[in-house]
């Protein structure tokens, strides 16, 4: 991993980064070496002469380790229920018709103020065409990814209209995960 490649689609970057999002909120994982790893960035982040690569860099491996191969919805799912409990994940942002997906994300957003992660169909920098994970920050007419890995010299924070952005989320079946 490269300061200056991209990181967009990249499953541990982007939990790694959701997952300092939240234990910056409060919201820890029950795992004691990805807490280590969060506290440690959490640290870094504070101090000016800290090497925040080599501390996000370290999270992300702690991260790809839990992670493994597989990225697909359940897998992804069965993690964030082992790191944060039963109770704490929810999936049903996805579950409705388009208007009522898009209120839910809106009213999650303007009541929890946290980011969720949603599963989408894109076009890679490579031309490919695939699915992968993302961090929604704001769903407005506009939804607002968040840059998946803040720590690096790439700015790779994305928006598009509501409309585009349901669209690519439907195509991945309107998987999700947000905490409640």
């Amino acid at each position: 991993m490269t300061k200056t490649a991209p990181k967009s689609g990249n499953l541990p970057i982007t939990l790694a980064t959701w997952m300092y999002l939240l234990a910056e909120r409060g919201h820890l994982p029950l795992d004691p070496e990805l807490r280590a790893a969060l506290d440690a960035l959490s640290v870094g982040v504070q101090r000016e002469t800290a090497d925040l690569e080599a501390l996000g860099q370290s999270l992300v491996g702690a991260v790809a380790l839990k992670v493994g191969e597989d990225t697909s919805f359940e897998a992804v799912h069965r993690l964030a229920l082992a790191l944060y409990g039963e109770e704490r994940v929810d999936s049903a942002l996805g579950a409705g018709s388009r208007d009522l997906r898009a209120r839910n994300a809106r009213r999650y957003q303007f009541s929890h103020n946290l980011p969720w992660i949603a599963c989408i169909i894109d076009r890679f920098p490579d031309g490919q065409v695939g699915a992968h994970w993302v961090m929604v920050e704001q769903v407005t007419d506009v939804v607002t990814i968040m840059d998946p890995y803040p720590w690096d010299d790439v700015d790779e924070e994305t928006s598009m209209p509501v409309v585009d952005f349901m669209v690519k989320w439907e195509l991945a079946g309107a998987n999700s995960l947000r905490l409640s």
